[in-house]
């Protein structure tokens, strides 16, 4: 199989609710904190009932508590994740910043030379650590499991079969975001929160790609856990009691 980038980009549009999709994601984006977890849980359900063969979902606000609980794990995995990287990215960002200074009597070459090495560094632990969080991110939400996120078998498979492929799409996807993101800021900012529920469901639809890909080419298969990807029912209203508009006083 190929990586089908303007299907990524067509995903969203192709339901019939498909404002509601779009209003879900850009609500959650709005709330700090349990939002990303609703997002995440809804994107994970719908792509991974999509390969069961079921038709795509739009977002249910009703099933709001069922996105986060869906959601929960791969967003605590992907942040302890992210919790051990980003020091390391953030020392090799501020490297270059100190040392420079240290260089002797000003020397221009050794300036740039260190700037060069600090700042492809830097770039290198950016892209690790895209390579390494989509799968730990994957495999802990479609099993709904924290600790199954941590696969280092996994995660070594998904890099070196499909990382160099997904860093590219992804890098391409945030250049065709971003002029669009200014002209969403010019509409009010609401177009702005329309360009990154787009994004959202682009990205993860290019997720679910390369875990097919990598599959395909001989990597691990995530067991999925069948609460993730079973039919939700919208809880009955309760039923009032027919005595209990009654007048009872005497």
């Amino acid at each position: 199989m190929s990586i089908q980038f303007s299907d990524a980009c067509k995903d969203i549009f192709k339901t019939e609710n498909k404002w509601m999709t779009i209003l879900g994601l850009s609500v959650s984006m709005l709330i700090p904190i349990v939002g990303p977890m609703v997002a995440i849980g809804f994107l994970l359900r719908r792509f991974a009932r999509e390969r069961q063969g079921n038709p795509a979902e739009d977002f249910d606000f009703n099933f709001f508590g069922d996105y986060l609980k869906m959601g929960l794990w791969p967003m605590l995995a992907t942040l302890v994740f992210s919790l051990v990287i980003v020091p390391v990215v953030v020392l090799f960002s501020i490297a270059p910043v100190i040392i420079i200074p240290l260089a002797e009597n000003g020397n221009e070459t050794l300036i740039i030379i260190t700037a060069i090495i600090g700042f492809a560094l830097y770039f290198a632990f950016l892209a690790l650590f895209t390579v390494f969080s989509y799968p730990i991110m994957l495999r802990s939400g479609l099993m709904m499991d924290f600790k199954s996120g941590f696969s280092w078998s996994f995660m070594k498979s998904f890099a070196s079969k499909v990382g160099l492929s997904m860093i590219g799409y992804l890098i391409l996807l945030s250049l065709i975001a971003m002029p669009l993101m200014i002209v969403g800021y010019f509409a009010l900012f609401v177009g702005a929160y329309v360009v990154a529920a787009w994004m959202q469901m682009a990205m993860m639809h290019l997720v679910y790609q390369h875990y097919d890909l990598m599959v395909e080419r001989g990597g691990e298969q995530i067991e999925i856990n069948p609460e993730l990807t079973k039919p939700l029912s919208t809880p009955p209203l309760p039923i009032q009691s027919r005595d209990s508009g009654n007048d009872t006083g005497g």
